[in-house]
């Protein structure tokens, strides 16, 4: 029981958001075309600070000896590399091309995974994935707009999509993170404050305006695209993971700090950068959602599961 009141704890308030969104917009209270702009705000403005963030208070003195995080970068790549090459063989369209391949590897780590980690294995835990998500969420990030890049325009050449990946506001705030996190100077709380809170309004905002947005009619048009990937993102990868880490003898706190970056729901900053690149959105929103909705299942099973089996 535990277990399933962890895992609906972090799910809950997402679900929240997307319905107060929902609600806003049957009551007349928001138009569509309003929170269509807004989603560009949000991803140009807001997702921007949670890069910075995560960045800027990154522990990096913590990394001695940890195979952990070499692992769970290694094992990012394969993921989405794995979903780039594959994804084409069975999607024709270039703009759900993009879209399933990027919500294969992206991950709800900042507001998901991490807490998922603290909660059920503590402080350690909680550290550790902290550590995970400076180096994952950027790599999300780069991945995705390559991903989004490549299959808006078709082919194009390398150069032009480091150029777009260089001018992309999520990897623009990552920099800067890094930057600021290397200097030898603490930033002041008159702005540290301003910028984790604004950070915090990103998540929020963009789950209010994909419920404000979101078309259920869609559904079953998308119906086998979100089966596959929600099968895919919340079964079949978190298994291989558990399975190769099993092998190498992780410890409990490694293991599950690892296994939740994998195992948790689509990350809700794919709905906004699938709008704002010109993406297949209300697929994106749709996976989102559901993905969302299933983790509290899938999440309160594989918690079960990896105790019975000693992982963790």
């Amino acid at each position: 029981m535990e277990n399933l009141i962890i895992a609906t704890n972090a799910v809950v308030p997402f679900m929240v958001y997307i319905l107060i969104g929902m609600i806003a917009n049957k009551t007349g209270l928001v138009k569509e075309s309003f929170l269509r702009e807004l989603n560009g705000v949000i991803f140009r403005v807001f997702f921007p600070f949670i890069m910075f963030n995560n960045l800027y208070k990154a522990d990096f003195s913590t990394m001695s000896g940890a195979s952990y995080v070499l692992f769970a970068i290694v094992a990012t790549t394969a993921v989405a590399a794995l979903a780039f090459f594959l994804v084409p063989v069975f999607v024709k369209d270039n703009k759900r091309r993009g879209v399933i391949s990027m919500d294969i590897f992206r991950s709800n780590s900042v507001l998901f995974a991490l807490p998922l980690a603290a909660n059920v294995l503590g402080d350690e835990a909680s550290a550790k994935a902290s550590i995970l998500v400076a180096f994952l969420v950027p790599m999300y990030n780069i991945f995705s707009v390559i991903v989004l890049e490549y299959y808006r325009g078709g082919k194009v050449s390398a150069s032009v999509i480091t150029k777009n990946i260089l001018k992309n506001p999520l990897i623009v705030g990552a920099i800067a993170g890094a930057i600021f996190n290397m200097l030898p100077i603490t930033m002041p709380q008159a702005l540290a404050n301003p910028i984790a809170q604004l950070s915090g309004l990103a998540t929020p905002m963009a789950l209010f305006v994909l419920g404000g947005t979101l078309k259920f009619s869609n559904l079953k048009k998308n119906a086998l695209a979100i089966t596959a990937v929600t099968t895919t993102k919340l079964i079949v990868v978190p298994a291989i993971i558990a399975f190769i880490m099993a092998q190498l003898h992780y410890g409990p706190v490694e293991f599950f700090s690892v296994f939740a970056m994998f195992a948790t729901s689509v990350a809700a900053a794919s709905f906004p950068m699938a709008q704002s690149m010109d993406a297949d959105a209300d697929l994106a929103g749709e996976i989102v959602v559901v993905t969302t909705l299933c983790s509290i299942v899938t999440i309160f099973t594989w918690i079960i599961v990896l105790k019975n089996f000693g992982l963790i």
